[in-house]
């Protein structure tokens, strides 16, 4: 019996021994498979051979793979060493004699002005001739590599435009580049010698960036345009995999504006997902660990074009309904179709038999809802329209049971599902009118659609108020403007922005923001209430126009909290004909205070309510035409 014990004991520390030592040599792999993600995607963005495009960057990293897999950790740093030698002149010492910050602002200036030319309003003709001419004497300077500091800069154009500035005022001297990457692995003790090569870094050593991995897109956002989708890939090739996962993570580390505010450590999340890939084998597999990932982004307007993983994972048709959240509970806002069992103000309580809970609880890990109170809303409101085509009741099936509360009656109901390409082109009705004027003598404008707005403002001229709909998605940027105009004398700043640094990879360009176009001749000051709607539906842009809208004196906002995703996105491609999409620049309140995640607070909070739902009442535009109706006695 003792002999037996004494077997049993040997053995099971033998097992432990072999466990442990497998674990341990796991681990180093990991770590030195992180350091070479973070290695490769700081040197990606910052070496000549990479920015002037003389070498491949995903074919260095797909190279060297296999060698830090099968190395030791005393081995790494020496390999990764003679790595960044053989790439040839790093381009680090290089002495540029002009002002970087000044780099950002001319690059910054051209795709502003791009923006600007592309309202072509003629009652902007002539400023429109100066900005262009001030940006082909910007052009020239960048093709001349001009040999410039900010002030001797400033000064001469002051002396070559000095009555043009007199309109277009230079805020050059307000931009600030404030560290957002962290790069405190950057020494000695993690990496070596290599880390006094690359602490040499002094700026990206060319202002032609057009063969970069990155440079500067519209408006100052990322263009990830030249890195290659590997459409081919095969999912069981670790290089791809890890070149999957190492891009998306470093792309974010120095191109994502909130890493502030995720609630993890993203350089932890290196080290934490590149076991989760290398476990996998397939499309699946792969396509989860990036979403996996980009969940702890917590950005709406995060979305995986081309991206087949939901529809694995619960199904490709879809329940031909539209949701909301109200009271804690996911209700049915609209359903399609004559002969629908299902109706408005339904709760939904299950789906194939599974509880919708339960349900919720699976699909959230995957995604990158802005915060916990928001995940619901989320799930309900935004699923299925502006991020993607993501669908709560779908199924492998067309058939699918639905488990409903109507009133106190709980029952099961059968749907036909549709697929996602007729929900996205049928299912979604757009608003019918761009304005209206209600039976209140109340103005309604629907920003999604357009229209010009001195004409629309001209007929609402002797409305009581004015009710703007933000809940919708306004695809005419220029309408901004021209608002601006009716509510305010004078420009009032309601933002700034934190945009990327063409010079400095991780770091942000912070300027302050108060854009006006020039008065035009036939606007007035609209001196009346002006109601803005807003809930959980407003998002981006439109939480854009809430806050130029709202510093103006006569100016409301009612509903709910907007989702929290505001700024110019940017895409990035990524193996396997992904391309995945993210908030690339920062907007921030006047202050300084955070909207990304928690979004925009209304003056007067007014809820959806399951009863009214059920009603069909619009319970926020009943709040505006009231407290317009109101403000009138």
């Amino acid at each position: 019996m003792k002999k037996v014990m004494l077997f049993s004991t040997t053995l099971i520390l033998l097992i432990l021994f072999i466990a442990c030592g497998g674990q341990s040599d796991t681990t180093e792999r990991d770590e030195n498979l992180a350091k070479l993600g973070k290695v490769w995607g700081f040197v990606k963005y910052t070496h000549h051979s990479f920015i002037s495009g003389q070498l491949d960057w995903d074919a260095e990293l797909l190279n060297i793979i296999p060698i830090i897999y099968n190395s030791s950790a005393e081995d790494v740093n020496g390999i990764l060493y003679d790595w960044f030698i053989s790439l040839g002149e790093d381009g680090y010492d290089f002495e540029f004699g002009h002002d970087f910050v000044l780099s950002d602002f001319l690059t910054r200036f051209a795709t502003q002005f791009e923006q600007f030319e592309a309202l072509n309003d003629p009652s902007l003709e002539a400023l429109t001739n100066n900005m262009r001419e001030l940006h082909e004497f910007f052009a020239s300077l960048l093709r001349d590599g001009y040999d410039l500091d900010l002030q001797s800069f400033a000064e001469l154009t002051e002396e070559v435009f000095p009555e043009m500035l007199k309109e277009i005022p230079m805020e050059a001297s307000s931009y600030q580049m404030r560290p957002m990457a962290d790069l405190s692995w950057i020494n000695e003790e993690y990496l070596g010698p290599l880390a006094v090569h690359l602490l040499r870094f002094n700026g990206v050593s060319t202002v032609n960036t057009v063969t970069a991995p990155v440079f500067a897109g519209r408006a100052g956002t990322p263009n990830f345009s030249n890195q290659s989708v590997h459409p081919g890939m095969n999912f069981r090739d670790t290089g791809y995999r890890l070149l999957g996962l190492f891009r998306l993570w470093n792309a974010m580390k120095y191109y994502f504006p909130h890493l502030d505010i995720l609630g993890a450590d993203w350089n932890s999340l290196l080290l934490e997902f590149i076991p989760l890939m290398l476990e996998g084998s397939n499309r699946r597999s792969y396509e989860s660990t990036l979403a996996l990932m980009a969940h702890h982004l917590h950005d709406a307007h995060v979305h995986f074009d081309g991206m087949t993983l939901f529809a694995d994972m619960y199904g490709q048709f879809m329940a031909p309904v539209q949701l909301t959240a109200a009271e804690g509970r996911i209700v049915v806002y609209q359903t399609h179709g004559l002969n629908s069992p299902l109706a408005r103000g339904d709760v939904i309580l299950g789906l194939n038999g599974r509880n919708i809970s339960d349900l919720m609880a699976e699909m959230k890990p995957f995604l990158p809802y802005p915060n916990d109170e928001k995940a619901l809303v989320y799930l309900a409101q935004i699923g299925g329209s502006s991020v993607g085509g993501f669908h709560m009741l779908r199924s492998h099936t067309r058939r699918m049971r639905i488990d409903i509360l109507r009133g106190d009656i709980e029952m099961r109901v059968n749907i036909r599902g549709v697929a996602l390409e007729q929900y996205l082109m049928e299912f979604i009705p757009p608003a019918i009118r761009s304005h209206m004027i209600l039976t209140d003598n109340i103005g309604l404008i629907n920003p999604a659609l357009g229209g010009d707005v001195h004409r629309i403002l001209d007929e609402f001229a002797a409305t009581d108020g004015i009710i703007i709909d933000l809940r919708q998605h306004p695809f005419v940027f220029t309408s901004h403007y021209d608002m601006r105009q009716y509510l305010m004398e004078e420009p009032l700043p309601f933002a700034y922005i934190s945009a990327p640094s063409w010079t400095h990879p991780g770091m942000r360009v912070d300027e302050f923001v108060n854009q006006y176009a020039p008065r035009s001749p036939y606007a007035f000051i609209y001196e009346r209430p002006v109601v803005l709607l807003m809930d959980i539906r407003t998002f981006s842009r439109p939480e854009w126009f809430v806050m130029s809208f709202r510093v103006a004196p006569n100016v409301t906002v009612i509903g709910s909290n907007s989702i929290g995703s505001n700024g110019d996105v940017a895409f990035l491609p990524l193996p396997c004909g992904i391309n995945m999409m993210f908030t690339s620049i920062g907007i921030y309140t006047p202050e300084g205070g955070q909207t990304h995640r928690i979004g925009l607070s209304p003056d007067i909070r007014v809820d959806r309510t399951i009863q009214g739902i059920r009603e069909g009442r619009d319970e926020l535009m009943e709040a505006a035409i009231e407290y317009i109706l109101g403000s009138m006695q």
